[in-house]
This record gives C-alpha cells, sequence and structure tokens, in this order.
C-alpha cells in the first residue's frame, strides 16, 4: 500500500513538469585548472523535464550536452540528471581561459544564463634570471605563477641552443633521465624544476614556457665550466628584435655622416671668408692710416751742404704718450739715415734708405 502512494506521488510530480528553482542569472569564477560546476536544477527534485540543453553563448552557440568530434568540451562535461532527474546541473573539467563567457540551462520553457570567469596562470616573474650551481649538487630553476591555484593547460621545460632547436626536457633526451623533478603535482602552480647531479654541460640556457607569448628565462651558471661556448645574451631578445636594431643603425649612421659633411664645409666656408676679409681689411688700413688723427707725419730733406757734418732734424710733438719720438741723423754719402725711437724709457733703432748723395 505504502509503495502504491509512493509511486503515484512521483508520477504526480513528473507530469506537473519542472520549474527551474532560480530564473536570473549567475555568475562564478574559478581559476585555470580546476573543475566548475554549473548549476541548474527543479524545484522539485523528481520532476523531469522532457528535454535539457547546456548552450555556450557565443558566435558558434556550441552545446555541451552534445559535444561534436572536435568540440572543445568533449570528455570534459558531466551530467547528473540519470540518477536525480530534477538536477539538471553539468560539471566542466580542467577550465581553461578560453571557457569564458555565457552559459545557458535551458528547458523547453524556461532558461537560466550564468557566466563563469576564469583567472588564468601569470609568470610571477618574467624576467630572465640567473642560477648558480656547482658539480654534483642540485639547482632549482624557479618558475610559478602569480596566482598558486591557477594551473596552465600545459608548460614545457627546454634547454636552449645557439643556432640549434631547443632540447626539450625531459623527454627528448637521456641526459636529463631520473635527474628532473616537477612540483605542479602538488602546487598547480609551481612549475619549478630541480635538477639534480649538475654537470658542466648542464650549463647555459633554460626557457619555462606556458605558451608563445609567456615565458620564463633562466641561466644556468656551473662552478668550473667553460664559458666560451656559451652565449652569454639573453634569448628573450628575439634575432628580429636584433635586426630591428641593425636596420635601425644602417638608417642613422648615414644621416650622420652627412651632418658631419655639412658642418665641414661650412665651418671651411667661413674660415676662408674670414681670411679674405682679413686681408682687405690689412689693406685698407694701410691706405687709411695717413687720415689717422692721432698720427703725426713729418717730411725729412736731405742736406744740400758738401761738408761731412752730422745734421739732425727733430720732430716735434705735444707731450702725448701714446705718441713715439724719433730722430733721424743725416749721413753724407752713400750711407743710410739711422733713426733712434725713444719712448718709455728704451730706444729703438732703425735703418731708412734715403738714397744716394752727390
Amino acid at each position: 500500500m505504502w509503495i502504491s502512494v509512493c509511486l503515484i506521488s512521483s508520477f504526480l510530480h513528473s507530469t506537473a513538469g519542472c520549474t527551474l528553482s532560480v530564473t536570473n542569472y549567475d555568475e562564478i569564477t574559478v581559476y585555470s585548472g580546476q573543475s566548475v560546476l554549473l548549476t541548474c536544477s527543479c524545484t522539485e527534485p523528481q520532476a523531469k523535464p522532457p528535454s535539457v540543453t547546456w548552450t555556450r553563448l557565443n558566435q558558434q552557440h556550441e552545446i555541451l550536452t552534445k559535444p561534436s568530434q572536435d568540440s572543445l568540451y568533449r570528455d570534459r562535461v558531466k551530467m547528473f540528471n540519470n540518477n536525480s532527474p530534477g538536477n539538471l546541473s553539468v560539471l566542466l573539467s580542467h577550465v581553461t581561459e578560453d571557457d569564458v563567457g555565457w552559459y545557458r540551462c535551458g528547458i523547453s520553457h524556461a532558461y537560466r544564463d550564468i557566466k563563469l570567469t576564469v583567472k588564468g596562470c601569470t609568470l610571477s616573474d618574467p624576467r630572465s634570471r640567473v642560477v648558480n650551481g656547482s658539480p654534483g649538487q642540485s639547482v632549482l630553476l624557479p618558475c610559478s605563477c602569480s596566482k598558486t591555484q591557477a594551473k596552465p593547460p600545459s608548460f614545457t621545460w627546454t634547454k636552449l641552443r645557439d643556432h640549434q632547436t631547443p632540447e626539450r626536457i625531459p623527454t627528448q633526451s637521456d641526459l636529463y633521465k631520473g635527474r628532473v623533478n616537477i612540483f605542479n603535482n602538488t602546487a598547480p602552480g609551481n612549475l619549478s624544476l630541480r635538477l639534480s647531479h649538475v654537470t658542466e654541460d648542464d650549463q647555459g640556457w633554460y626557457r619555462c614556457q606556458i605558451s608563445r607569448e609567456k615565458y620564463s628565462d633562466i641561466k644556468l651558471t656551473v662552478k668550473g665550466a667553460d664559458t666560451l661556448g656559451t652565449s652569454g645574451e639573453d634569448p628573450s631578445a628575439s634575432p628580429q628584435q636584433n635586426n630591428t636594431i641593425q636596420y635601425i643603425l644602417l638608417a642613422v649612421l648615414p644621416v650622420i655622416l652627412i651632418i658631419a659633411g655639412v658642418a665641414l664645409y661650412i665651418y671651411k666656408r667661413n674660415k676662408g671668408k674670414k681670411n679674405t676679409e682679413e686681408k682687405s681689411s690689412g689693406g685698407k688700413t694701410e691706405g687709411e692710416k695717413k687720415d689717422d688723427p692721432s698720427v703725426m707725419y713729418d717730411t725729412v730733406q736731405e742736406p744740400r751742404n758738401n761738408n761731412q757734418e752730422e745734421t739732425t732734424t727733430p720732430l716735434s710733438a705735444p707731450e702725448d704718450p701714446s705718441v713715439t719720438y724719433s730722430t733721424i741723423v743725416h749721413m753724407k754719402g752713400k750711407r743710410n739715415a739711422v733713426v733712434s725711437l725713444e719712448r718709455g724709457g728704451e730706444t729703438e733703432y732703425a735703418t731708412i734708405k734715403t738714397g744716394t748723395f752727390s
């Protein structure tokens, strides 16, 4: 009798149909790598709608509950209505930043929207750094997400080689077999690598990379290792950046040479012009000397007597300290006139050729 009553009650709830418990939207935030439950249910747990559809509200309107072969949600969506007809929720596992967006739980006459926000992995210190080690010891190459709860979809460790294909660690080479430990199994955001039994061959650049644009480079220096074969340049500087710098230098250098040549030409031209002006002004000065009022001029005539007595022609001038006084001595015969210049207590002698005496 009791069993019959339960069956009848269950039948009545099912035929009454499903009414969604909440009709407005909700917002959920999770970290990448985690699983998230997108909730949706009927007010009566035993009520089962004729159909339920989970859709992502993007351009494709992709259906989560019926993913295609190449769907982003294939093998990542789990439903619970098989055991509980009124529970229409879905569990989305291995969440990535690509899952961000709006999702809709819809039945025949109602729906509920949920906004999903995903906090992805951002490297805490993407700048290059240096780690020192010694042969035989272990070293830790640090790399982690700024939020330790976040887990990137994938990440790789590679050793960078000059002009060679990077060597992936630890799957591509037996050199690292049994010497590498990764910690992200216990802490999703800890991507660090521990390298044990370090040798001199381990020296070089290593890269922790979570995507094409997100990576961190670490330089391992081993004590006693030969540094000649290891490039000291930061591999973060891509060849494209280096080529850009070279192109800039090649473009700037001709401009600098042109400016230097023009400056040299202007300098030489101005210097030659200056010399010409100085020569012109020198000749002009000689011609203008006679018009200088500060200079006294005198005419000296030869003595006409035939005796051999010396004659002196004094020059008279005012007592002006800026004037130099001179005495000219005339000698009979083919001789030169001697000029005595007196100024400021000093005496200077000069010879003036006056011509031939008869």
